[in-house]
């Protein structure tokens, strides 16, 4: 049985739920535009991270306000901040793809607010070392500090060289646009081979 519990239940969960939304998403694109699938795509996400946002809100909140939180409390709040986060670019994404990619939405400061709501779910999340059966996350916040270091150090040699990845990624075009070939996605004449 799916709601079953143990590792076979995660399994079963997870198995079944890709299963699902994997056939239906390619069942639908063979026929659907890409640009009509990855705006469903979005709403539908949104719609199961609303979900989670809720069902964790008031755990959350009751976590923050608790005076002396436990390492399950910063868990609890890591995953409400990391969904809403999700929640938020999921959300952001898709008025982008329907209010047509307008240049000034993709740099709206906005942009950065959301995703360190993102980086605080990380930080809650490593914070809890040990909340689960005292053993799991583990020796979390030396990889969050040499992460964060590494990261500070990716920022800076992005930021001084700037540099041209527009080719690298015009590459990737056949194995990552458009599977089904409807069109979308290749605007100056049929899809590649």
């Amino acid at each position: 049985m799916i709601y079953s519990e143990g590792p076979s239940g995660i399994r079963q969960i997870l198995y079944l739920t890709t299963l699902v939304l994997f056939v239906g998403y390619q069942a639908v694109n063979i026929f659907v535009p890409n640009a009509d699938m990855i705006v469903a795509t979005r709403i539908l996400a949104a719609a199961f991270y609303s979900v989670v946002v809720y069902a964790y809100a008031g755990d959350a909140w009751a976590a923050v306000r608790r005076p002396v939180p436990t390492k399950a409390d910063f868990l609890i709040v890591g995953i409400w901040l990391s969904f809403l986060a999700h929640l938020g670019q999921t959300v952001y994404a898709a008025i982008y793809r329907l209010a047509d990619a307008p240049q000034w939405l993709l740099n709206a400061e906005i942009v950065p607010l959301i995703v360190l709501v993102s980086m605080l779910g990380a930080v809650c999340h490593v914070a809890a070392t040990g909340s689960v059966n005292g053993e799991v996350p583990r020796r979390s916040r030396i990889a969050l500090g040499i992460g964060v270091g590494a990261a500070v150090l990716l920022v800076g040699a992005v930021i001084a060289t700037r540099p041209d990845i527009g080719p690298a990624i015009e590459r990737t075009r056949p194995w990552i646009g458009d599977w089904w070939r409807t069109g979308e996605l290749w605007s100056g004449g049929p899809a590649p081979t």
